[in-house]
């Protein structure tokens, strides 16, 4: 028993420190809760594809991209800061290129500066 209800405390702990981010983002009323961001691949080469990102803010604050990086590959043709408007839809365009071969899933971090950071996965 004793085991049992240790594991069910580390357990709360864990889903609670998983949480209190979220919580956080919900209270301020702002940051990436209220950001949708899709990638569309426009062109695909040997080492090197084009993609398309597109921003949906639904939030009542405009969001700026402050950078974007993905380990596998070097980026070109961003614009940075980068600002999506309140109730904006916006897109950026962006070419990649790899050292091998384009990997069939990779991702990408993109930074919002104090709104936060978030992950966006490509699938070439």
């Amino acid at each position: 028993m004793t085991d049992t209800k240790l594991t069910f405390t580390r357990r709360s702990f864990l889903v609670a420190l998983l949480l209190a981010p979220a919580g956080v983002l919900a209270h301020a009323g702002h940051g990436m809760s209220h950001l949708t961001v899709t990638s569309t691949v426009t062109r695909r080469r040997k080492r090197r594809i084009d993609l398309v990102l597109t921003f949906y803010n639904a939030g009542t604050e405009p969001m700026t991209l402050e950078s974007i990086s993905a380990d596998v590959a070097k980026l070109s043709g961003q614009k940075l800061p980068f600002t999506v408007p309140a109730g904006g839809l916006e897109e950026q365009k962006l070419r990649l290129r790899f050292d091998d071969t384009v990997p069939g899933i990779f991702t990408m971090l993109l930074d919002f500066g104090a709104d936060g950071q978030g992950p966006v996965t490509v699938m070439p």
